[in-house]
């Protein structure tokens, strides 16, 4: 950790979904994801608030973009992958791009 990385990330990969017509749920569960990589300095930054649900209830939250900082290399990450903060809060990769600085990667924040 750094003063410019301050943050540790984990970085998780979803199983592929398969199977056609009544399957299984096929949600993101936690045990059913293949470790990529753990423990690389990384900075998390807010992007953006997202729009409401849906529905559009009062009490509905609205999501968050975030941008998550690292320096690994190309190719580490996916779409969809999912990265893990050292404070057990979830992202799932929307758009990882990558350039001679490391990764910059828009996540949204995944419900706990």
């Amino acid at each position: 950790m750094s003063f410019i990385y301050p943050r540790t990330i984990n970085i998780t990969r979803p199983q592929v979904q398969s199977g056609v017509g009544a399957v299984a749920y096929g949600g993101l569960i936690e045990t059913q994801e293949s470790q990529i990589a753990q423990d690389i300095p990384a900075s998390i930054q807010l992007s953006k608030q997202g729009r409401s649900g849906a529905v559009g209830l009062p009490a509905d939250g609205k999501t968050t973009w975030w941008k998550i900082l690292f320096h690994g290399p190309l190719g580490l990450v996916k779409d969809r992958d999912i990265i893990t903060d050292d404070l057990g809060i979830r992202y799932q990769v929307v758009a990882p791009y990558w350039n001679s600085l490391g990764y910059n990667l828009l996540t949204e924040r995944l419900e706990t």
